[in-house]
C-alpha cells in the first residue's frame, strides 16, 4: 500500500515469466508506446486511453480500443500494445489480485476477468482525467492515509464501471470457439480451475476454510489443485488466503476503530496470536504500529 509500483519491471531475458511486485498497486502515467513483446503479471490492470486510441494483442487475440475509454482485465494472460494513434496519455493502474478479490464486485464481472475477457467502459467521464491527476499527486506525496484514499476511490470507480453499461470483445468466448490443441484446452481448463478457486477462496476466506474446501470446489484432487494454484499464481493456496485476510485485516485497522481481536476474527484468522504473528512476518510490525503508522 505505502510503495506503489511505477512501471512493471520486465524480465528481459524471459518476457513471458511472471513478474514479480505482484502484491503492490501500480500507477503509471506515460506517452502509450509500443511494447517490443508480450508480458504478463499478477495483477488486475486498468488502462485510460486519454486522447488516444491503442491496438492490443491479448492472449494470441488482436483488439482496437477506441480513443477515451477505459479497459481493465487481468494481466496474467499474455498483453502487449501493438500500435497507438494521438497526441493524447495512457494510465496504466495496478491492482494486487487479492485486494480486487476482497473488493466484492458482482462474479460475473469478476468472472469474466479471470476468464481472459478485456472489459472497455463505454465511456469516460468529464472528471476522470483530473481524477487520476489527483490520484497521481497524492501516491507521490507518499502519505499512508491518502494512499488508503486513492485506493478507495479506485474501488469506487471500478464498482461504478461494473453495474453500469460496458461492452468486451468476447475474448474468452473466441478462445474456445477456435480450434484448439489438446495443450490449449488444459491450459483453459487449468484457468477455469483457477478461477472456481480464486471464487471459492474470495467468498469465503473470512471463514474457517481448509485447501481440502479449495480443492472440492473444482473436483479437483487436493495435491493436483495445489500444484496447480501454485503454479500459476506462484504461490500456495494457503498463502493465498493468509494475502486475502491480511488486505482484509488492513482495510480494517485503518477504516474502523474495532479491537485487533475483533480485526483478526472477522478477517478469518481464528485467533489473535495467529493474527499478530502472520500480520508482523509480512509487514514487519504488529497491527497496532500499522494502526498508528497510517492515521497518525
Amino acid at each position: 500500500m505505502f510503495e506503489w509500483v511505477e512501471k512493471i519491471s520486465f524480465n528481459e531475458a524471459s518476457p513471458l515469466a511472471v513478474q514479480a511486485q505482484d502484491t503492490q498497486f501500480g500507477f503509471h502515467r506515460k506517452k502509450p508506446a509500443v511494447m517490443p513483446h508480450s508480458h504478463w503479471h499478477g495483477h488486475i490492470e486498468i488502462n485510460y486511453l486519454f486522447d488516444c486510441s491503442a491496438d492490443y494483442l491479448i492472449n494470441g487475440q488482436e483488439i482496437t480500443v477506441p480513443e477515451g475509454r477505459m479497459i481493465i482485465f487481468w494481466a496474467s494472460f499474455p498483453h502487449q500494445m501493438t500500435a497507438s494513434r494521438g497526441d493524447g496519455e495512457l494510465v496504466n493502474i495496478y491492482i494486487p489480485l487479492q485486494s480486487f478479490l476482497t473488493w466484492m464486485l458482482p462474479s460475473h464481472f469478476v468472472s469474466q476477468l479471470l476468464h481472459g475477457e478485456v472489459i472497455v467502459s463505454d465511456s469516460l467521464y468529464s472528471c476522470d482525467k483530473e481524477l487520476t491527476q489527483i490520484w497521481e499527486s497524492d501516491i507521490k506525496r507518499q502519505v499512508p492515509l491518502l494512499a488508503s484514499q486513492v485506493i478507495n476511490e479506485i474501488r469506487g470507480r471500478i464498482r461504478r464501471m461494473s453495474i453500469e453499461d460496458y461492452s468486451t470483445f468476447e475474448l474468452a468466448k473466441r478462445v474456445t470457439n477456435q480450434g484448439e490443441t489438446l495443450e490449449d484446452k488444459q491450459v483453459f481448463g487449468g484457468l477455469n480451475h483457477i478461477q472456481s478457486m480464486l471464487r471459492y477462496i474470495a467468498d469465503n476466506y473470512d471463514q474457517k476454510i481448509t485447501i481440502e474446501n479449495v480443492s472440492s470446489s473444482t473436483g479437483l484432487h487436493k495435491n493436483y489443485a495445489m500444484k496447480l494454484f501454485n503454479r500459476v499464481m506462484k504461490v500456495s493456496i494457503k498463502q493465498y488466503i493468509n494475502q486475502l485476510r491480511l488486505q482484509h485485516a488492513q482495510a480494517l485497522l485503518i477504516d474502523t476503530q474495532s479491537p485487533v481481536l475483533n480485526i483478526a476474527l472477522e478477517a478469518g484468522f481464528g485467533s489473535v496470536s495467529r493474527f499478530y504473528d502472520i500480520f508482523q512476518r509480512e509487514y514487519g510490525m504488529s497491527p497496532l504500529e500499522f494502526r498508528r503508522k497510517v492515521i497518525g
